[in-house]
């Protein structure tokens, strides 16, 4: 019998699904596509990173209170007690930057100085953390969030929290009007070209913004789904990973295809890009994820446990559910 999961929970399992994928080998991920291979007899674990245990525990904090300083208290959890963690273990490498973050919180309290003021290596992971939050200012404001000033204040507010600059708040920002296309029921490639444009023309009229905005120049050519394979930069970098998303976005039709894509394409670091384009599908097409990718997820209680928390909130509530 298929799970049928309200739109949150279909968004939170393409993030963890597409994660896992990601942390996979070639090979493994080859034979994780394959209808007729039984996972529960597969050779390898089929895990999340931190990329989706920080996201849960966004989602988390949003469903019981949603505050910066409650979003840092869960992200703490998560690095001192590993809760979050696919397999509970604690989290020793990478995320250098949300760490110290979550250091600095613990140190000063200071919420508006704690997060990085440069731009950081493998900044990539707010691509991700921001969906959430998208989501949670469309059910609350609907995909007009964006001309609510306060709304995008809050969005580019949890992003300092762990990366203070503009690109990576640009990112986001293009990500939530993303999300928020997609719940209006936008098709796929309708709305990334509508983020694309609703991007360029929300930060080209906010100063602070302009000077890093030629940062998206590439992603607003008409050419981007012509770009060959060694044109894209894979540097973990927000911006580029936000182009390479969408370059597999463009270029594909469905889930399978963009999976197999993303895996040919990009040899390392792809769980961000993995975990992107099927939260992006997932929540356009609720048929596409794999039930057996679903039960492997559920493996992990507490991703049920959240998401009981995140329906029974009513923060995620929308008219597609």
């Amino acid at each position: 019998m298929t799970k049928r999961l309200s739109t949150i929970g279909r968004l939170l399992y393409g993030i963890a699904i597409g994660d896992a994928l990601g942390n996979l080998s070639k090979r493994n991920t080859a034979a994780a596509l394959k209808a007729s291979n039984d996972l529960d007899d597969s050779d390898f674990d089929f895990v999340w990173t931190p990329t989706t245990g920080l996201t849960l525990a966004i989602v988390r904090a949003i469903s019981l209170g949603y505050s910066r300083v409650n979003v840092m208290h869960n992200f703490a959890e998560w690095w001192r007690n590993g809760q979050f963690s696919m397999t509970n273990s604690l989290q020793t490498d990478r995320f250098e930057t949300e760490i110290q973050s979550i250091i600095n919180f613990e140190l000063t309290r200071d919420l508006d100085s704690i997060g990085a003021t440069e731009p950081a290596q493998n900044d990539e992971n707010v691509l991700i953390r921001v969906m959430p939050i998208a989501f949670y200012e469309t059910a609350r404001i609907g995909s007009s969030f964006i001309n609510d000033e306060k709304s995008m204040g809050s969005i580019h507010d949890m992003v300092s929290l762990t990366n203070d600059y503009p690109s990576a708040m640009m990112s986001a920002g293009m990500v939530s009007f993303l999300i928020s296309q997609i719940i209006a029921r936008e098709s796929v490639h309708q709305s990334l070209e509508n983020a694309i444009a609703i991007t360029y023309e929300y930060y080209s009229r906010r100063s602070i913004f302009q000077p890093d905005l030629i940062n998206f120049a590439p992603m607003n050519m008409p050419d981007l789904p012509d770009l060959q394979a060694d044109q894209l930069v894979h540097d973990g970098s927000a911006t580029h990973t936000l182009e390479n998303a969408c370059w597999v976005l463009f270029s594909t039709e469905n889930l399978n295809d963009a999976i197999k894509l993303a895996v040919k394409t990009f040899s390392k670091q792809r769980q961000t890009i993995l975990a992107f384009i099927c939260a992006i599908y997932a929540l356009s097409d609720r048929s596409s994820l794999d039930e057996r990718w679903i039960e492997q997820i559920d493996k992990k209680a507490e991703t049920n446990l959240i998401l009981r928390i995140a329906n029974r909130s009513n923060r995620f509530h929308v008219r597609t559910d």
